[in-house]
């Protein structure tokens, strides 16, 4: 696989200049990753950093119960297990790829490496892993106090801004799964959206039809997500043709 400078297709990738570049290129592969394709479960040490391209990463945490919640989703404005290169590398949440697709994975001893010769990537390392708690924190919050509704439009949204496609390969099962409710209450809200003319549901996708509508339905968290990404990464991350629009 031949990487080129700012075209990985990554941001996290594409925002190192080239010198930096060049620390991490010699370690890159390019991988495939299909839909509930594991990256790593609870206490597993966390030996690679994953670049999404154009899957879609979901950090789950699990309770003693068996119930379990998406915690923070990372496509391609950023990485999962940058932190881990840095510091411990124990997992703690179970991490699989929602969306397939192609990632770029470098060893975590690697990317160490490269932040211990460069204070740039040591700081753009830190700004992603503080972008991604953002993004985390906001969803605790979304899922205390909005409505299903409101958070599956804000989660499609993000979804779509993360894969720039119309059509997502998602069951109303998964869903469920990723907002933490159960499948007959995900139905409704999904059948709430299609009669609204904003998606269109079919076995294991939905296309969406009408991305202002979904805009109107969503909650605060959605713009809020996008605000502290700019803010911490800066503003090309809220690009239409960047991670989210």
């Amino acid at each position: 696989m031949t990487l080129a400078h700012g075209s990985t297709g990554n941001h996290f990738l594409d925002s190192l200049d080239v010198e930096n570049f060049n620390l991490l290129k010699p370690y890159a592969t390019e991988v495939a990753l299909e839909r509930n394709a594991v990256v790593c479960q609870p206490g597993a040490e966390v030996d690679l950093v994953w670049f999404p391209v154009t899957a879609t990463l979901s950090v789950v945490t699990f309770m003693t119960d068996g119930q379990d919640v998406e915690a923070c989703t990372v496509g391609r404005e950023s990485a999962y297990g940058l932190l881990h290169a840095l510091g411990s590398t124990v997992a703690l949440d179970r991490v699989i790829c929602q969306i397939p697709g192609h990632a770029i994975r470098i060893a975590g001893s690697r990317v160490k490496a490269a932040a211990a010769l460069s204070i740039g990537m040591t700081d753009l390392v830190v700004r992603h892993a503080q972008a991604n708690a953002a993004q985390t924190q906001q969803s605790v919050a979304c899922n205390a106090l909005h409505p299903v509704d409101a958070r599956l439009c804000r989660w499609l949204l993000m979804t779509q801004d993360r894969t720039n496609n119309d059509r997502l390969p998602l069951t109303q099962e998964f869903l469920g799964f990723m907002l933490g409710v159960q499948r007959t209450t995900v139905s409704g809200a999904a059948r709430s959206l299609a009669q609204a003319g904003a998606i269109r549901y079919s076995r294991g996708s939905i296309e969406i039809l009408n991305r202002k509508a979904l805009k109107a339905g969503t909650c605060e968290c959605y713009g809020s997500v996008l605000d502290k990404y700019a803010q911490i990464l800066g503003p090309e991350t809220s690009n239409a043709d960047q991670p989210y629009a």
